[in-house]
């Protein structure tokens, strides 16, 4: 089986990006590769569409004028020249991953797809808006986007031409016959409910896997955290840093500006950094950039007493399950995928979303109870093992494959 993996990057975001699942093909008979725009590792397999000096000035040219005219991915032409590759045309299965990175023409999307057997996988509700990755509470993706109330959002237009964006892509999607993937139930309902995709017949719920063996906490736990200054009786609150709106970074910000106990906890955060230095009297703060060194995740993950993911929206969480694995119990908000995620209340603790004062509460109840926080710790090793092994999410995609080939082979007449 040959497979082609589309993406804006190869190693930020291996884990769900098709990057590692190439690596265990091709480590397990198969032939894949990966084709991207940005290259960072150097895996063989991995294939820059065009050389990047050349890409850069392309795609830079491109997004200015598709800002200037308030449109999105119509012009890229990187698509175009995909099709050309000879690994795309010896493809069984071409799987699209994050295509909207200001690389992929939606109209060349549609002529590669109508070339081979496809997959996409939606990371986030892009595919189903007239512009922005998260609606959040606007409704306009349900009937077309008229009238935007929401420009500034990610990703931002000077114009309104979100109800022409959203027509475009209902036009391209009549006209591709597609296996979409999603990694939760809240996605999947938003793709059944959306006027765009309701009509894909083949809507996959696979939820995202992870090496459980890796990301499991450090035995040597003790040690990591006298490495990083951290003492035994600190307790250590890990997040993402992150200044997109629909990370909830404010309402942690909020939380720990109320949150009244006798030792202050040390914050621990990965992803962007310099965000949080109203907090910085208060609080020691150890910042990470983003960390694409997993082993280096997994230490970070391990000197940590409890995980923080209060999105106000989120297709899956990732990291989420990753601090389950290492026996971190995690706090998020209702109205996203995280609650189920996290096989909320029984190991995720799911709050009303923006609720701060119970948000104070219920951290203050974990500083105070290392026992309940050793309890879901435990329970969320238990369901990742159980239900994100990464064995188990490559099983579910090559499946897939294999269906979407038999599938194939009989239209043909090969069976």
């Amino acid at each position: 089986m040959k497979t082609v993996y589309v993406n804006d990057n190869d190693l930020a975001g291996r884990r769900f990006n098709g990057h590692d699942l190439q690596l265990y093909l091709n480590s397990n008979g198969h032939e894949a590769y990966q084709f991207v725009m940005d290259k960072t590792g150097n895996d063989p397999h991995t294939i820059r569409i065009v050389e990047k000096e050349l890409s850069h000035f392309i795609r830079d040219k491109c997004k200015e004028f598709e800002d200037n005219i308030s449109m999105q991915s119509v012009i890229y032409p990187f698509g175009e020249i995909l099709s050309k590759k000879k690994e795309f045309k010896e493809a069984d299965v071409v799987h699209y991953h994050l295509i909207f990175n200001h690389f992929m023409s939606l109209y060349s999307f549609k002529k590669l797809a109508q070339l081979k057997p496809t997959v996409w996988t939606l990371h986030d509700p892009w595919a189903l808006t007239g512009h922005c990755v998260h609606p959040l509470d606007c409704k306009g993706w349900l009937t077309g986007c008229k009238h935007c109330k929401h420009l500034d959002r990610q990703y931002p237009l000077k114009e309104d031409h979100a109800a022409a964006i959203w027509n475009i892509k209902k036009d391209i999607y009549k006209e591709i016959d597609i296996d979409i993937v999603v990694s939760s139930k809240w996605m999947y309902d938003m793709v059944k409910k959306s006027p765009l995709t309701k009509h894909f017949d083949r809507v996959h719920l696979i939820p995202f896997g992870i090496d459980v063996e890796l990301f499991k906490r450090r035995e040597d736990r003790k040690k990591i955290r006298k490495d990083m200054g951290i003492g035994e009786g600190d307790f250590v609150i890990m997040f993402r840093q992150s200044t997109m709106e629909w990370k909830g970074q404010s309402y942690i910000v909020e939380m720990l500006k109320k949150l009244k106990t006798k030792k202050k906890p040390i914050l621990l955060t990965v992803g962007q950094t310099g965000t949080l230095d109203e907090l910085k009297d208060e609080y020691r703060i150890i910042e990470h950039p983003w960390v694409n060194d997993n082993k280096l995740l997994v230490d970070l993950y391990s000197a940590a007493d409890l995980f923080l993911m209060p999105s106000v929206a989120e297709a899956f969480g990732l990291m989420a399950i990753e601090a389950m694995a290492c026996s971190l119990p995690v706090i998020v908000f209702e109205g996203t995928a995280l609650p189920d995620v996290t096989f909320a209340p029984k190991c995720g603790i799911a709050l009303k979303k923006g609720d701060t004062d119970s948000f104070v509460e219920t951290v203050t109840r974990l500083i105070s109870n290392p026992k309940e926080c050793i309890k879901r710790g435990n329970l969320g090793r238990e369901l990742a093992e159980k239900h994100y092994k990464i064995e188990r999410y490559n099983k579910q995609m090559i499946q897939l494959y294999e269906e979407i080939l038999s599938k194939n082979k009989k239209a043909r007449g090969y069976e």
